[in-house]
Protein backbone atom coordinates (compact mmCIF):
# COMPACT_ATOMS: atom_id res chain seq x y z
CA UNK A 1 0.00 0.00 0.00
CA UNK A 2 2.76 2.62 0.60
CA UNK A 3 5.49 2.74 -1.15
CA UNK A 4 9.16 3.10 0.56
CA UNK A 5 10.97 4.08 -2.74
CA UNK A 6 12.63 7.40 -1.85
CA UNK A 7 13.44 7.21 -6.29
CA UNK A 8 9.97 8.15 -7.12
CA UNK A 9 9.31 11.57 -8.72
CA UNK A 10 6.96 12.43 -6.29
CA UNK A 11 9.08 11.87 -3.28
CA UNK A 12 11.59 13.61 -4.98
CA UNK A 13 9.86 16.78 -5.99
CA UNK A 14 8.39 16.59 -1.94
CA UNK A 15 12.29 16.25 -0.63
CA UNK A 16 12.88 19.44 -2.55
CA UNK A 17 10.20 21.13 -1.36
CA UNK A 18 11.52 20.66 1.88
CA UNK A 19 14.66 21.61 1.35
CA UNK A 20 13.99 24.68 -0.31
CA UNK A 21 11.68 25.47 2.59
CA UNK A 22 13.85 24.43 5.27
CA UNK A 23 16.73 27.25 3.20
CA UNK A 24 14.19 29.59 3.08
CA UNK A 25 13.69 29.40 6.67
CA UNK A 26 17.48 29.84 7.28
CA UNK A 27 18.23 32.36 5.22
CA UNK A 28 15.31 34.64 6.93
CA UNK A 29 16.54 33.84 10.36
CA UNK A 30 20.13 34.51 9.29
CA UNK A 31 18.86 38.35 7.84
CA UNK A 32 16.65 39.46 11.65
CA UNK A 33 19.73 38.13 13.25
CA UNK A 34 22.16 40.48 11.12
CA UNK A 35 19.29 43.62 11.00
CA UNK A 36 18.27 43.05 14.41
CA UNK A 37 21.50 41.80 17.04
CA UNK A 38 18.84 38.99 17.80
CA UNK A 39 20.80 35.92 17.88
CA UNK A 40 18.15 33.05 19.27
CA UNK A 41 20.55 30.07 19.63
CA UNK A 42 22.54 32.35 21.95
CA UNK A 43 21.28 32.76 25.74
CA UNK A 44 22.13 36.18 26.82
CA UNK A 45 25.43 35.56 28.90
CA UNK A 46 26.49 33.82 25.96
CA UNK A 47 26.09 36.71 23.92
CA UNK A 48 27.81 38.88 26.26
CA UNK A 49 31.14 36.93 25.41
CA UNK A 50 30.42 37.40 21.53
CA UNK A 51 33.35 39.71 20.15
CA UNK A 52 31.89 41.38 17.44
CA UNK A 53 35.15 43.05 14.78
CA UNK A 54 34.51 46.28 13.91
CA UNK A 55 36.15 46.70 10.52
CA UNK A 56 39.19 48.35 10.21
CA UNK A 57 38.67 52.14 8.70
CA UNK A 58 40.84 53.11 5.36
CA UNK A 59 43.11 54.86 6.13
CA UNK A 60 45.16 57.22 2.88
CA UNK A 61 48.59 57.65 2.83
CA UNK A 62 49.88 60.75 3.88
CA UNK A 63 50.62 61.90 0.02
CA UNK A 64 46.71 61.38 -0.15
CA UNK A 65 45.40 63.15 2.88
CA UNK A 66 47.88 66.11 2.42
CA UNK A 67 47.32 66.83 -1.09
CA UNK A 68 43.44 65.98 -0.97
CA UNK A 69 43.50 68.80 1.84
CA UNK A 70 45.20 71.28 -0.27
CA UNK A 71 42.94 70.81 -3.14
CA UNK A 72 39.95 70.79 -1.10
CA UNK A 73 40.68 73.96 0.90
CA UNK A 74 43.29 75.62 -0.22
CA UNK A 75 45.46 75.31 2.65
CA UNK A 76 49.11 74.20 2.92
CA UNK A 77 49.28 70.14 2.91
CA UNK A 78 51.44 70.13 5.39
CA UNK A 79 51.25 70.18 9.47
CA UNK A 80 51.70 74.00 10.47
CA UNK A 81 54.85 72.92 13.03
CA UNK A 82 56.68 71.02 10.19
CA UNK A 83 56.76 74.71 7.52
CA UNK A 84 59.64 76.26 8.20
CA UNK A 85 60.01 79.93 9.46
CA UNK A 86 61.49 81.24 6.46
CA UNK A 87 59.18 79.93 4.11
CA UNK A 88 56.28 81.32 6.23
CA UNK A 89 58.31 84.54 6.05
CA UNK A 90 58.65 83.51 2.02
CA UNK A 91 54.79 83.42 1.60
CA UNK A 92 53.58 85.72 3.24
CA UNK A 93 55.88 88.41 1.75
CA UNK A 94 54.06 91.21 0.19
CA UNK A 95 55.59 90.12 -3.93
CA UNK A 96 54.44 86.17 -3.16
CA UNK A 97 52.06 86.60 -5.92
CA UNK A 98 54.67 88.08 -8.25
CA UNK A 99 57.92 86.75 -7.37
CA UNK A 100 59.93 84.24 -9.92
CA UNK A 101 61.88 82.94 -7.06
CA UNK A 102 61.67 79.48 -5.74
CA UNK A 103 61.66 78.34 -2.09
CA UNK A 104 63.65 74.87 -0.78
CA UNK A 105 64.47 73.21 1.66
CA UNK A 106 67.79 71.30 0.63
CA UNK A 107 67.16 68.62 3.09
CA UNK A 108 63.36 67.84 2.41
CA UNK A 109 64.87 67.41 -1.10
CA UNK A 110 66.89 64.48 -0.40
CA UNK A 111 65.07 62.74 1.85
CA UNK A 112 63.07 59.57 0.23
CA UNK A 113 59.38 59.18 0.46
CA UNK A 114 55.56 59.37 -1.29
CA UNK A 115 55.92 62.86 -3.34
CA UNK A 116 53.03 65.11 -4.54
CA UNK A 117 52.73 68.07 -6.62
CA UNK A 118 49.80 70.81 -6.01
CA UNK A 119 49.28 73.54 -8.38
CA UNK A 120 47.98 76.65 -7.27
CA UNK A 121 45.96 78.74 -10.51
CA UNK A 122 45.11 81.54 -8.76
CA UNK A 123 48.87 82.31 -7.23
CA UNK A 124 50.56 80.73 -10.12
CA UNK A 125 52.52 78.71 -7.56
CA UNK A 126 53.47 75.33 -7.10
CA UNK A 127 54.75 73.04 -4.31
CA UNK A 128 56.38 69.94 -4.03
CA UNK A 129 55.96 67.56 -1.05
CA UNK A 130 57.85 64.85 0.16
CA UNK A 131 56.10 62.61 2.69
CA UNK A 132 53.80 65.66 3.48
CA UNK A 133 56.59 68.33 3.96
CA UNK A 134 57.18 71.32 2.07
CA UNK A 135 60.36 70.73 -0.25
CA UNK A 136 59.78 73.13 -2.65
CA UNK A 137 57.56 76.35 -3.50
CA UNK A 138 58.24 77.29 -7.31
CA UNK A 139 56.28 79.87 -9.98
CA UNK A 140 54.38 78.57 -12.86
CA UNK A 141 52.55 79.26 -15.72
CA UNK A 142 49.24 78.43 -16.69
CA UNK A 143 46.96 78.44 -19.57
CA UNK A 144 44.82 81.76 -20.48
CA UNK A 145 41.33 81.79 -19.88
CA UNK A 146 40.52 80.67 -24.00
CA UNK A 147 43.10 77.45 -23.42
CA UNK A 148 42.31 76.64 -19.57
CA UNK A 149 44.73 74.73 -17.64
CA UNK A 150 42.00 71.85 -16.20
CA UNK A 151 41.57 71.67 -12.84
CA UNK A 152 41.73 68.41 -10.67
CA UNK A 153 43.44 64.93 -9.84
CA UNK A 154 46.25 63.83 -11.90
CA UNK A 155 49.19 61.40 -12.59
CA UNK A 156 52.40 61.91 -14.67
CA UNK A 157 51.91 59.53 -17.04
CA UNK A 158 54.68 59.83 -18.99
CA UNK A 159 58.21 61.47 -19.19
CA UNK A 160 60.23 63.32 -21.91
CA UNK A 161 63.05 65.04 -21.88
CA UNK A 162 63.41 66.17 -25.22
CA UNK A 163 59.51 66.48 -26.11
CA UNK A 164 58.36 68.99 -29.02
CA UNK A 165 54.87 69.72 -29.40
CA UNK A 166 53.07 68.36 -32.32
CA UNK A 167 50.41 70.78 -32.15
CA UNK A 168 51.84 73.89 -31.40
CA UNK A 169 55.78 72.41 -33.18
CA UNK A 170 57.50 74.08 -30.46
CA UNK A 171 60.15 72.50 -27.94
CA UNK A 172 58.68 71.53 -24.54
CA UNK A 173 62.02 70.24 -22.52
CA UNK A 174 61.50 68.09 -19.33
CA UNK A 175 57.94 67.38 -20.33
CA UNK A 176 55.72 65.32 -17.85
CA UNK A 177 52.08 64.49 -18.92
CA UNK A 178 49.17 64.72 -17.26
CA UNK A 179 46.74 64.15 -19.69
CA UNK A 180 45.93 62.50 -22.83
CA UNK A 181 45.32 65.68 -25.09
CA UNK A 182 48.88 67.27 -24.51
CA UNK A 183 48.14 68.80 -21.06
CA UNK A 184 51.64 68.29 -18.77
CA UNK A 185 54.26 70.63 -16.78
CA UNK A 186 57.82 71.17 -18.96
CA UNK A 187 60.24 74.27 -18.76
CA UNK A 188 59.23 77.66 -20.62
CA UNK A 189 58.51 81.01 -20.26
CA UNK A 190 57.10 81.72 -17.05
CA UNK A 191 55.40 84.95 -16.97
CA UNK A 192 53.59 85.68 -14.14
CA UNK A 193 50.21 85.99 -15.43
CA UNK A 194 48.48 82.98 -17.30
CA UNK A 195 49.99 82.89 -20.81
CA UNK A 196 50.19 79.36 -21.90
CA UNK A 197 48.00 77.20 -24.14
CA UNK A 198 46.65 74.89 -21.00
CA UNK A 199 50.28 73.23 -20.01
CA UNK A 200 51.73 74.28 -16.97
CA UNK A 201 55.47 76.03 -17.64
CA UNK A 202 58.55 75.85 -15.14
CA UNK A 203 61.34 77.57 -14.86
CA UNK A 204 64.43 75.25 -15.51
CA UNK A 205 65.16 75.12 -12.20
CA UNK A 206 62.59 74.00 -10.94
CA UNK A 207 61.48 71.44 -13.61
CA UNK A 208 64.69 69.88 -12.98
CA UNK A 209 64.43 69.16 -10.11
CA UNK A 210 60.67 67.76 -10.10
CA UNK A 211 61.66 65.79 -13.45
CA UNK A 212 64.59 64.00 -11.66
CA UNK A 213 62.45 63.65 -8.47
CA UNK A 214 59.21 62.56 -9.55
CA UNK A 215 58.39 58.53 -10.85
CA UNK A 216 55.61 57.95 -13.40
CA UNK A 217 52.28 58.14 -11.44
CA UNK A 218 53.61 60.68 -9.11
CA UNK A 219 50.05 62.52 -8.52
CA UNK A 220 49.85 66.43 -9.43
CA UNK A 221 46.75 68.28 -8.06
CA UNK A 222 45.71 71.62 -9.73
CA UNK A 223 43.47 73.89 -8.18
CA UNK A 224 41.92 76.93 -9.10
Amino acid sequence: MFSNDNSSPRVQRIGRSAARGWATAVCSLCLVSCSTGWWPWLQEEELDQVEFIQPEPVVLPPRAIHCRKAARNGELPADEESIPQDYVDFRNSGGYRTSLRTWQDAERLRNSGQRCVVIELSNQRGQYFVDGQLAMDFPVCTGTPSHPTPTGAFRISEKDRDHRSNLYHCAMPLFMRLTNDGIGLHVGDVFRVPASHGCIRLTREACATLFHDLPHGTEVLIRP
